[in-house]
């Protein structure tokens, strides 16, 4: 096949796949048991090297549970569960903290979950002392959290600004009512709107929306209309997400296909694009996969910069080489292994009571894994990688180190070409948005693309 492929979404849809989405090399579907010692000793090393960590909350909760949601979340209308659920996370970062040694820098601070505006601001505060006391935040630290346009109240949006957020993220995944139904998530424009106007009020400087396409009873003129809103609502960030659906592993999401027929991949493909096209009109630019940022913001700069990266977050600014993950199944990763702690709160709070820290499973990296860590991370940051960076990074001939990779890239030129000059690999139009299938080349992991979504 010629390198030269319309970018169509017949194109689209054909070359696509099934793959990790790569916000880890290795993916977390590698992670099996590790000891618990282990991590004290990988947390003992960056205690020696002091360098600034970026510290990453989960609070599981949410009111409901929508039907697409792929993440560990718990769905309950208790909020005393937020309360204490925050006593036992202060504790772990006492855990964490006596590790580190005192005052050990944080450059950045992340709440997710679930719905980070599930706890009360009293909890938000006994939270945040806490990792002022245990930590040194500092002074241009990046505070960030994500908020439910749903159920967060002013005196929500007024505790985290007093607190120093400044950047938040909102779901939103579909305007449309008929869609709203499908996935069990309805949620106007008016609250998404307040809410956003409200936080810039109250300081926040960088808000990102949510938008998921792949859902059943969209279509080209509504998922028009949800991007029409989206612009209008002026974010400064945009992240695009294909629907992930695998009923298999979450089986709540067969209450999707109840509601509707999922989409197909010809179908997403035409999202997508049309998606692509109505952003880049409107102004913004297309980082990474799927990532959409206005020019001269934060993301957009650090993407420029060839400073972009790829976490359990999405795409970020890279400020710290480690993620320290507390709260149940948050996962730590470092240059040298990922861990991630118990995904249900019994065994979590077990641990944290005895003492231990939660840890359930992880993976080291050996020195391939940290090759290929890091080739497919430029990959999916830049869209294109240097071969001569890791020969200087590795001490390694990149050239016959992945010859049989190479070998089948080029057998695949419609999605990426190798720049034997100056040795680097570089994906066509239509390879930046099937990068992940260019990744999976270089996967020595990959084996069944059942277990992974869509790679469109």
């Amino acid at each position: 096949m010629s390198s030269a492929v319309a970018l169509t979404p017949e194109c689209l849809a054909e070359m696509s796949s099934r793959g990790p989405r790569y916000t880890s090399y290795p993916p977390a579907t590698v992670f099996g048991p590790v000891a618990p010692a282990r991590i004290a000793r990988e947390l003992e090393t960056i205690r020696g090297e002091r360098a600034p960590i970026s510290l990453y909350a989960h609070i599981p909760f949410c009111r409901s549970l929508c039907w697409y949601c792929g993440c560990n979340v718990i769905p309950t209308r208790d909020a005393s569960r937020g309360d204490l659920y925050v006593d036992t996370l202060v504790t772990e970062l006492a855990l964490v903290a006596r590790q580190l040694g005192p005052d050990f820098p944080v450059a950045e601070i992340a709440l997710g979950g679930g719905s980070p505006n599930f706890i009360s601001p009293r909890a938000l505060r006994t939270l945040m002392t806490a990792i002022r006391r245990d930590f040194a935040i500092g002074q241009d630290a990046r505070l960030s959290v994500e908020l439910d346009p749903r159920d967060t109240t002013a005196a929500q949006i007024e505790a985290f600004a007093a607190a120093g957020f400044r950047s938040m993220s909102v779901g939103v995944q579909d305007f449309s009512p008929r869609v709203q139904d499908a996935i069990h998530r309805h949620q106007s424009l008016v609250q998404t709107s307040w809410l956003i106007e409200r936080a810039r009020a109250a300081g926040f400087r960088d808000v990102n929306t949510d938008i998921v396409y792949g859902l059943p009873h969209q279509s080209e003129a509504s998922f028009e209309a949800t991007l029409q809103s989206i612009i209008g609502l002026a974010p400064d960030r945009i992240a695009l997400f294909g629907y992930a659906h695998l009923p298999d592993r979450l089986p709540h999401q067969r209450l999707v296909e109840r509601a509707g027929r999922v989409l197909d991949r010809y179908e997403r493909a035409t999202l997508l694009l049309e998606a692509i096209d109505m952003l880049t009109a409107a102004g913004y630019v297309h980082l990474g996969l799927d990532h959409f940022a206005k020019p001269g913001s934060p993301l957009a700069v650090a993407a420029a910069e060839h400073r972009m990266g790829r976490s359990f977050q999405g795409y970020v600014e890279r400020r710290a080489e480690s993620v320290i993950g507390v709260g149940a199944s948050a996962i730590s990763s470092t240059s040298r292994m990922f861990w991630q702690n118990h995904t249900e709160l019994a065994p979590w709070e077990a641990d944290i009571a005895a003492a231990r820290l939660p840890v359930a499973r992880g993976t080291e990296l050996d020195a391939d894994d940290r090759i290929r860590r890091t080739l497919i991370e430029r990959l999916m940051c830049d869209g294109e990688a240097e071969l001569g960076a890791l020969e200087t990074a590795f001490g390694i001939d990149p050239m016959s180190y992945f010859s049989a990779e190479l070998d089948e890239l080029a057998r695949q030129p419609e999605l990426a070409q190798l720049d034997r000059d100056h040795r680097t690999i570089r994906t066509t139009p239509i390879g930046k948005l099937l990068v992940r299938n260019v990744c999976m080349l270089f996967d020595r992991y990959y084996r069944d693309s059942s277990r992974f979504s869509s790679t469109i």
